[in-house]
C-alpha cells in the first residue's frame, strides 16, 4: 500500500500555523500600544520592537512588525539601529544617540530630536517635517531627499552632512553658516 498524502490535513495546519503568526504579531502590537501610553519603553521592549522590524525589513515584510515608535518616548542609544520605513512620529528623542542609525524613508513627523545625535545617520528621503532637530548633530549624515519642511534646525551641525539645498530651503533656524562645511547637492541657494 503506497503512502498518500492528507492534503486537507496540511493544509487546515498551515492555515492554523498562519493565525498562530497572526495572533501572536497583534498580541505584540497591542502591547506595544499600551507601552506608549505610558509613555517611556523600557530597554526590552524597545529591544523587541527593533528585532520584530529587522525580522519585517528581512522578510520583505512577510514576517516580524513593522516598527510603530510613534509618540514613543525612548532614551538613551539607539547606536546602528536599523529603522527603515520605521514610525517615529512625535516621538520624544531628546539627546538620545542615534549615530550611523539607518532611518532611511522614515516618518518622523514631528519628531524631538533636540540635542540628539546623529553623526553618520542615514535618513535619505526621511519625512522629518515639522521635527525639532534643534542643537541636532547631524555631522556627516546623509539627509538627500530628506523632506525638512518647517524642522526647526535652530543651533544644529552639518559639519560633512550631504542634503539638497531644495529640501533645506523650508527649514526653520538653518543659515547659511551651518550649511558652510555641509555637501551641497545641488545648486540652488541655500538659506540665509
Amino acid at each position: 500500500m503506497a503512502f498518500k498524502p492528507n492534503y486537507r490535513f496540511e493544509r487546515a495546519e498551515r492555515a492554523r500555523l498562519k493565525q498562530a503568526r497572526k495572533d501572536e504579531k497583534l498580541k505584540r502590537q497591542h502591547e506595544r500600544s499600551s507601552a506608549r501610553r505610558d509613555g517611556r519603553l523600557s530597554t526590552d521592549q524597545l529591544k523587541q520592537i527593533i528585532d520584530d522590524h529587522r525580522t519585517w525589513l528581512d522578510s520583505g515584510g512577510e514576517r516580524g512588525t513593522k516598527a510603530d515608535l510613534s509618540h514613543a518616548e525612548i532614551e538613551g542609544a539607539l547606536w546602528r539601529a536599523d529603522l527603515r520605513e520605521a514610525d517615529l512620529s512625535f516621538a520624544v528623542l531628546r539627546g538620545v544617540d542615534l549615530d550611523h542609525v539607518q532611518l532611511q524613508r522614515a516618518n518622523l513627523r514631528h519628531a524631538d530630536m533636540t540635542g540628539a545625535s546623529l553623526w553618520q545617520a542615514d535618513l535619505r528621503d526621511a519625512d522629518l517635517r515639522s521635527a525639532s532637530l534643534r542643537g541636532a548633530k547631524l555631522d556627516h549624515a546623509d539627509l538627500s531627499g530628506a523632506n525638512l519642511h518647517g524642522a526647526d534646525c535652530t543651533g544644529g551641525s552639518f559639519w560633512g552632512a550631504r542634503l539638497n539645498a531644495t529640501d533645506a530651503k523650508d527649514a526653520l533656524g538653518l543659515t547659511a553658516a551651518q550649511l558652510e562645511h555641509a555637501l551641497i547637492d545641488d545648486s540652488a541657494q541655500s538659506p540665509n
